[in-house]
């Protein structure tokens, strides 16, 4: 099997979605990252409420049911097409 599709067929989704979605929760992460990074520095500079770590919970929790939704459509259809 491919090793570039292997992995993204398991989770029900297309490589380019893999792709945007593995993507989208680093940039999220690394902008966290920088802004909890420049409040150490400087702790006069709030962060973001959009960086803060209730956000971030319900960003990675919102982008795992979405992952976790597509394996599960994934097996139904391969269940109907068997």
């Amino acid at each position: 099997m491919n090793p570039f599709t292997q992995h993204t067929q398991q989770q029900g989704v297309t490589y380019l979605e893999h792709l945007f979605f593995a993507a989208g929760i680093a940039w999220r992460l690394l902008s966290s990252v920088f802004a909890f990074t420049a409040h150490t520095i400087f702790p006069f500079i709030d962060i973001d409420k959009s960086l803060d770590l209730k956000a971030m919970v319900d960003y990675l929790q919102e982008r795992n049911n979405w992952i976790e939704n597509s394996k599960a459509n994934n097996k139904v259809n391969s269940s109907l097409t068997a």
